[in-house]
Parts: structure tokens; C-alpha cells; sequence
């Protein structure tokens, strides 16, 4: 049964510091928040975080944070704020560095690697970069740490990696299989995507091959979940969604500060909708609503998968 969530309240509650970081080392052609380059004082942001009382916090947004010369002191400054959990979203090419990658993981909870493919030309084509063998080195840096059951993959699915998902799985498989989970995020029309369709796909290419993806992990035992893909673009996967887990344990679907569903008729009319994260304004804009198609299936009688 799902837990009621109190008015105003969440049950999981974690900041994102979105200020961890000012610019980044790659130029990903999908990026939806890309670097402003404005700086915030590390001293006004652990005292910001104090004055909240939050346990957890992610390091992310705006670009990477270990490329922030201040990030190991950021990370002291949160510990004695009384923070407990410290997740860290990073592309993992700095971690290549095996000195400052072992400073770093001594006060990091759970390593979030953005990592766009196993594939070293679609990863360099996406990252507009030759940084490919730098971010492998970083990941097997945390590996001889002891750490890679703190590392999750966040794999943006967008144009050119979205046929190799079921290998992107099998790769994860087979070189960090104690890692901790897969997230296949669906690109964000934003930032850099701009509308392009050579970056963003639709739901409904990219949808069979998320659902073989999501099998193969399955299968294999590995944690994975699907985020901002309509539930209805899941059909017979709807248990690995992000968002349907989050309004399952009482939360919001969406996390706060996220674009809210574009108001389609289809979701209007669909008994999912309280547990789904719909369809971004951004993509109907591009696409349309043609795709969404209504169901009478009720989300409490979704079985969850394992996350």
C-alpha cells in the first residue's frame, strides 16, 4: 500500500548543490544545464546547508564539480555541517587521477558517473571530446578503491546511443558489475539540445530498445530504473520508472524544480497520471502528443521493480 504523503512535506529530502561547480571539462551536444561560469563563496554555501538542517546532498548541476579546485574542502565543510550523505555527480575523467580521486572518495558517499556510452566514438562524438580513456581510467580508479558499489551510471539516452542500450547494459555488466544501479535518463530538450532532432529521439524509437535494455539488467541481477519517459511509452516496464517509484513511496513523481507535464488530452484521460512524470513541454513541442496514449491500468497495481 502506498504511503499518504503529508501536505508540503517529503519523505526523502536531499539538495542538490547545483553551485558544487562553475564550469566543466566536457562539452556533452545534450547538456540541458550547461556551466555559467558564476562562482559561489564554498564558505556561503556549507553555511547555507547548516542553517537547513539537510542530511544528504547531491553535488551537481552547472557543470563538474571536481573541477572545482575547492570541491575537497566543500566536502570537509559539509561533513562538519552535519551532513551524512554525500553524493557526487560526476563525469569521472578528473577521478582519473589516481591521488585526487582516492582525496576525494574518502568523504563521498555515492559516486553518480555520467557516462554516455561503453562505445569510446560515440562517447567522444557525444562529449565533443577525446576524454573517452580518461573517464575509463577514472571508473576503474573508484574500482580499486573498494568503491564500485557506491558508483551509479547515469546514462543519458538521447540520438546516437539509444540502439546501444542493451549493449551499454551488457558492458556494465561485465566491468562494473558490483555497481549499484543504472539510471537511463531520457534527454532533456534544454540547453544545448535545442530542438534538435538529431539529438533528441522519440519516445517511441527509443522505447524498444530501453525495454530490452531494462530486461538484460533484469536478468543479470543489475538495479536499473528509467527516468522521464511517460509510463505509457513503458508499457509492460512501467515498474522500472523513476518517477512511478518515487509517488510509490510517497513522494512527488517529479522532483522539485522540474518542468512540470505538458497538459495533453491523452493524460487528462489516464489513470497513471498521478504516478507518472507525462511528457515534457519541451519535447511536445518538438514532437507533439501524438505518442501518449491514455490507460485504464491503476498504478497501485503495478508491480515495482527492484531499485
Amino acid at each position: 500500500m502506498r504511503k499518504v504523503p503529508v501536505p508540503g512535506k517529503w519523505i526523502s529530502r536531499q539538495e542538490c548543490l547545483a553551485d558544487a561547480s562553475y564550469t566543466c571539462n566536457l562539452f556533452c551536444r545534450y547538456c540541458h544545464n550547461p556551466p555559467s561560469g558564476a562562482r559561489t563563496e564554498i564558505g556561503t554555501v556549507i553555511e547555507r546547508v547548516r542553517r537547513s538542517g539537510v542530511k544528504s546532498v547531491s553535488l551537481e548541476g552547472c557543470g563538474e564539480p571536481t573541477t572545482n579546485p575547492e570541491l575537497p574542502g566543500l566536502i570537509g565543510g559539509l561533513r562538519r555541517a552535519g551532513v551524512r550523505d554525500i553524493m557526487l555527480s560526476t563525469n569521472a575523467v578528473a577521478l582519473s587521477d589516481g591521488k585526487l580521486c582516492a582525496r576525494i572518495a574518502r568523504g563521498v558517499d555515492f559516486f553518480t558517473v555520467n557516462f554516455p556510452s561503453h562505445v569510446e566514438a560515440v562517447y567522444n562524438g557525444a562529449t565533443r571530446s577525446v576524454k573517452y580513456v580518461q573517464a575509463v581510467k577514472g571508473l576503474r580508479n573508484l574500482s580499486r578503491l573498494g568503491l564500485e558499489e557506491k558508483v551509479r551510471f547515469f546514462h543519458i539516452i538521447f540520438r546516437d546511443n539509444y540502439r546501444l542500450l542493451p549493449d551499454f547494459v551488457a558492458w556494465v555488466t561485465a566491468s562494473h558489475p558490483k555497481c549499484s544501479l543504472v539510471n537511463l535518463t531520457f534527454v532533456r530538450n534544454k540547453g544545448r539540445v535545442n530542438d534538435d532532432k538529431g539529438i533528441l529521439p522519440r519516445y517511441s524509437e527509443a522505447g524498444p530498445f530501453i525495454k530490452i535494455a531494462l530486461a538484460r539488467a533484469k536478468l543479470a541481477g543489475l538495479r536499473a530504473v528509467v527516468q522521464n519517459m511517460p509510463l505509457c511509452a513503458l508499457k509492460n516496464f512501467e515498474g522500472f520508472s523513476f518517477e512511478y517509484q518515487r509517488w510509490r513511496r510517497g513522494d512527488e513523481p517529479l522532483e522539485g524544480g522540474l518542468d512540470r507535464p505538458a497538459p495533453a488530452a491523452a493524460c487528462r484521460k489516464c489513470s497513471l497520471a498521478p504516478a507518472c512524470c507525462g511528457a515534457r513541454p519541451d519535447y511536445v513541442r518538438v514532437y507533439g502528443a501524438g505518442e501518449l496514449k491514455a490507460s485504464k491500468t491503476g498504478p497501485a497495481t503495478i508491480k515495482p521493480e527492484k531499485f
